[in-house]
């Protein structure tokens, strides 16, 4: 089994705009570093960084076209070598824009199917796609039940 890490980072929401807070968090290739405000005890103002390592991290800039070339594209091969694959999205805020790549790994794994060499090797196909919201768990494509 082989898991991957990928992270997006989140843009300032408009109330943190709107409070003026600072971006604390910065992007590399596969680094994320997230400076964090202290204060010691004397009161001297310091930040202290902490990384975290990923296979990829991307910025608040990249489009879902990036966001899924990076992170579900790469799976769906790996799918029809008779791997199981799960794409988890975890966000407190804006969760929501990632709706397309469901869709579009769907409609790659269609296209997958329906190539010579696996159309008639009797692959099942099960697709799940659920949300979990307050402590709750919707079915997405059973209208949320």
């Amino acid at each position: 089994m082989h898991l991957l890490f990928k992270v997006r980072k989140r843009p300032l929401s408009k109330k943190e705009t709107a409070r003026k807070e600072d971006d604390i968090v910065t992007v590399s290739e596969n680094a994320l570093t997230v400076h964090e405000p202290k204060q010691k005890v004397d009161l001297t103002a310091y930040v202290e960084k902490h990384e975290f390592c990923f296979d990829a991290v991307l910025d608040q800039q990249v489009t879902n076209d990036e966001v899924y070339r990076v992170t579900v594209e790469p799976i769906v091969p790996i799918i029809f070598q008779r791997a199981k694959a799960t794409c988890f999205a975890y966000g407190q805020t804006d969760v929501i824009s990632l709706q397309p790549l469901p869709l579009r790994a769907a409609e790659d794994l269609v296209r997958y199917l329906h190539q010579p060499v696996y159309r008639n090797q009797k692959f099942k196909l099960w697709l799940g796609y659920f949300e979990i919201y307050g402590g709750k768990l919707y079915d997405l494509l059973s209208d949320r039940k």
